[in-house]
């Protein structure tokens, strides 16, 4: 299978890239700009790499069999709305365009948590209602409407994921309490005592892409929520992250900025075969690659 990998120099994109090469599919990979994640693909067997701007994925040459959209601007410091508007939905417009002409049959989208916006409830499936997302999340919202739409044109699949772990992570909470507990640093938090499962390990959605791509084709638009398996506190995980790390845990409880709530993964496990982590295993894990 030729399959197109957005966002190739990122920690996301080049997990995938090398996991979808080494499973035997003939990958092309994009990137906008350098990265230290490249290095490892480069001269790889049935890996291609390409600089482009996705805005121009017309000129991409294909057909391709499946896409691997995972390219993407989050929010920072200097991100505009202009700027996650272009990147995330201009682009993942003209990529979905191309998908058409390219008559390719799968495409799956890495989407997000922030999909819902706003979230009130303790458990997070595909069902949970969206109230007043932020300008990234209605980045991703609209990407995943403008698939439902053409849905009868190729099966397409929305992960809507956590916070992903793995060698390299970082912007999300887990990369930055590991940062913090290295330092020496208080880790200040919320919800001490509440359950907490919102993480997913980069390898296991990797290989949930390579299933998805190998599986019997699901016909229309799909979405699916990612999580560990199980759950720990707030407070045991930052414990648990700091012995992993050979660290001490000085941990300040401040007043939440937002609802508690855990992921239920049933129906991508279900449906796709998904196999998660257990939640412990997943930070000792994580703790011995980012020590």
């Amino acid at each position: 299978m030729r399959v197109l990998v957005t966002g190739v120099s990122g920690f996301s994109g080049s997990t995938v890239a090398r996991r979808l090469a080494s499973g035997g599919h003939d990958v092309v990979g994009t990137y906008r700009r350098d990265t230290d994640f490249l290095a490892p693909l480069r001269g790889g067997a049935r890996l291609e790499l390409l600089r482009i701007d996705l805005t121009d994925a017309s000129k991409l040459a294909g057909p391709f069999d499946a896409i691997v959209h995972i390219a993407a601007t989050s929010p920072a410091p200097g991100v505009d709305v202009a700027t996650l508007v272009r990147d995330n939905i201009d682009a993942s417009f003209a990529l979905i365009k191309a998908a058409g002409r390219w008559g390719v049959g799968r495409f799956i989208f890495f989407s997000s948590l922030s999909y819902y916006g706003r979230i009130e409830q303790d458990v997070v499936d595909e069902a949970t209602p969206v109230r007043d997302p932020d300008a990234y999340g209605a980045s991703k919202l609209i990407a995943e409407q403008r698939l439902a739409e053409l849905s009868a044109e190729f099966s397409s699949l929305a992960l809507r994921l956590p916070g992903i772990v793995g060698p390299g992570a970082h912007r999300n909470w887990l990369a930055g309490v590991a940062s913090r507990l290295r330092a020496g640093e208080p880790i200040h938090a919320f919800h001490l005592d509440r359950l907490y499962n919102n993480a997913a390990h980069i390898d296991d959605i990797a290989a949930l892409v390579h299933a998805v791509l190998t599986c019997e084709p699901w016909g229309g638009f799909d979405a699916a929520v990612l999580g560990a398996a199980g759950s720990l506190t707030v407070r045991e995980i930052i414990e648990r992250l700091a012995r992993a790390l050979g660290a001490s845990a000085k941990i300040e409880e401040i007043a939440p900025a937002n609802t508690s709530f855990t992921l239920s993964s049933a129906h991508a496990i279900a449906r796709y075969g998904y196999q998660p982590s257990e939640i412990g295993a997943l930070i000792d894990r994580y703790g011995r690659e980012t020590s």
